[in-house]
């Protein structure tokens, strides 16, 4: 059956709907309790279940009943279990946590299948230690109603469980960056992706609908282009063929300045083809016919600059997606597609490669491996032998529980991706946001005034005698201000107010975080110390790479210390 392994079957959730029961019954007796809100209120319970049939079209009318009922009645277990259900199949998956947990606490044996969805919820929201626990009850249940009929979904739960623990791991590696969506237009409520940024314009694609389409119009991913005018994203407009028509096919890569490669699933399987485009219209040059084959899914592919490699995504075997490369010989004839080894593939899905123009670096995303859940970023690089080295997951920020495909790198280490842990649980572009690297060496190379020395002794003017008949005055002691240095390790400094959130994927210790703003930065220091030793020794163990001391003087900031450690290098 033809796949658009692409992006079209990460917009249906797999894993929730798989043992979905429906919309549960809510008993209007113990729901309403005899009332006229009670009753007005099941109507709209009524309305959901119907709204909540049609599927993701009709999600937003259907929780939005849902919610206003749950504001009513909030204690009823089976609404509780139809608004988790309704986040994790349509919408922001991580919000079905709470109500989940309210079900269990409510009515724990309300079916088995709370534990699986309760364990989702919880991965989606980044707290595995629980999903496992849940996971673990559900393979319980499962077990006792026997290993072998609910084999397919042990192995299932177990590759959750897996996921999991990666992502125990993975978080707790520390990251000096974090990521964040485009602005719009790029972005919308549709689903956006495929972004491909090509010097100051940008191409993506997006399912959105636009003022002249009609009513009934299906959504379906089409091209569109922005350019970067002054720091802003000016304009938005559609990519058409000649025919002006709505099917043109799906823009994957750049290859050179004239060409790109877009994926066409209307033709055999799906394939890659060239296309160029004139003054007005994208036409189509050729089919990509050293890579396609008739029965097979190409879906994604990159060149390196020369030309002379690409790399493919395939399902020629067993209809699953792996990544292979061909190249160019000395006669200029492509020789034949070689599939990479299990330091690329994995026993799942793989898709969205992305070759640096040098070919030393693969980026793709993969359903195996140590993913976090869903389809995660992974990168291969190449050894000084030619070689490519096994695939690390790309980790936190950039990958999650959900889904993370189409890693594009440009200009540097700036790079775009999909993912759909937006909002509204549809696929979203996200670019790399810094957040205290580059502030804290600026900041860092703003001079700072010395510390003045302070004279070990104080010189005192000499007094003459005067005759004994003039009293003398009592004299006067001027006191000297006494000058109190403490020591501050700063974690983080920035233009903007970081975020909480920000400040938790940066520093993870247990020590108050504290804040101070001067005008034009914002500083957080954890720590009070008395002397310098103890600064050094405890920023050395506070697991932010580019924390540095500051030294203060009678609370006054004065000095930055850095390129100091107590460990021997």
């Amino acid at each position: 059956m033809p796949l658009l392994r692409l992006l079209i079957v990460l917009f249906v959730f797999s894993c929730g709907n798989a043992y979905s029961q429906g919309f549960m019954r809510v008993n209007s007796d113990e729901f309403a309790g005899g009332t006229d809100k009670g009753k007005e209120m099941m109507k709209n319970i009524n309305k959901a279940k119907k709204l909540f049939g049609n599927g993701e079209s009709s999600f937003s009318e259907c929780i939005s009943l849902l919610l206003e009922c749950n504001n009513y009645n909030s204690a009823n277990a089976e609404l509780n279990y139809n608004i988790g259900q309704a986040y994790l199949m349509y919408g922001k998956k991580d919000l079905a946590k709470e109500y989940f947990e309210e079900v269990k606490a409510l009515k724990p044996n309300i079916n088995k299948n709370l534990y699986l969805f309760l364990g989702q919820a919880c991965q989606y929201d980044g707290d595995f230690s629980k999903a496992i626990l849940n996971y673990k009850t559900y393979i319980e249940i499962l077990q006792h109603e026997g290993a072998n009929k609910n084999r397919a979904r042990l192995e299932t739960v177990n590759r959750y469980i897996e996921q999991c623990k990666n992502g125990q791991v993975l978080s707790g590696q520390l990251s000096n960056y974090d990521v964040e969506k485009l602005a719009s237009p790029i972005n919308s409520e549709a689903n956006d992706v495929l972004a491909i940024k090509d010097g100051s314009k940008l191409f993506f694609n997006s399912d959105r609908l636009i003022v002249g389409d009609r009513k009934n119009d299906k959504p379906s991913l089409r091209g569109f282009s922005v350019i970067l005018l002054n720091g802003e994203w000016a304009n938005f407009s559609i990519l058409n063929d000649e025919k002006k028509t709505r099917e043109l096919p799906i823009m994957v890569a750049r290859v050179d300045a004239n060409q790109y490669l877009f994926y066409d699933k209307n033709t055999g399987q799906g394939d890659l083809i060239f296309m160029q485009k004139d003054d007005k219209y994208w036409t189509k040059e050729m089919d990509v016919f050293f890579v396609n084959e008739k029965k097979s899914n190409e879906s994604s592919a990159s060149f390196t600059s020369d030309g002379n490699t690409v790399v493919f995504v395939s399902d020629r075997e067993d209809g699953q997606g792996d990544i292979y490369y061909c190249e160019k010989g000395d006669n200029e004839e492509w020789g034949k597609p070689v599939k990479f080894g299990n330091q690329i593939n994995s026993r799942l899905d793989e898709k969205d490669v992305f070759l640096t123009d040098d070919g030393r670096v693969m980026f793709f995303s993969s359903k195996g491996r140590n993913s976090i859940g869903g389809y995660d970023i992974f990168k291969s690089e190449k050894d000084d032998t030619g070689n490519w080295m096994e695939a690390q997951n790309m980790g936190m920020p950039i990958n999650s529980a959900y889904d993370e495909c189409h890693f594009f790198q440009y200009e540097g280490d700036s790079f775009l991706f999909d993912s759909n842990r937006g909002e509204n649980g549809k696929f979203d572009i996200y670019t790399k946001k810094l957040i205290e690297e580059t502030v804290i060496q600026k900041e860092l190379e703003e001079p700072m005034k010395p510390i003045e020395k302070l004279e070990e002794t104080i010189p005192v003017e000499t007094v003459s005698v005067l005759p004994a008949i003039i009293p003398l005055p009592y004299p006067v002691v001027e006191k000297t201000p006494t000058i109190l240095t403490t020591y501050k390790i700063q974690i983080a400094a920035s233009k903007l107010e970081m975020r909480e959130s920000e400040l938790k994927k940066l520093y993870r210790g247990k020590a108050v975080v504290v804040r101070s703003y001067d005008g034009e930065w914002y500083r957080y220091t954890i720590g009070d110390y008395e002397s310098i030793e103890d600064a050094i020794y405890f920023k050395d163990r506070s697991g932010v790479e580019k924390a540095f001391v500051v030294s203060f003087e009678n609370d006054v900031r004065n000095k930055i210390i850095t390129n100091y450690s107590l460990y021997k290098k």
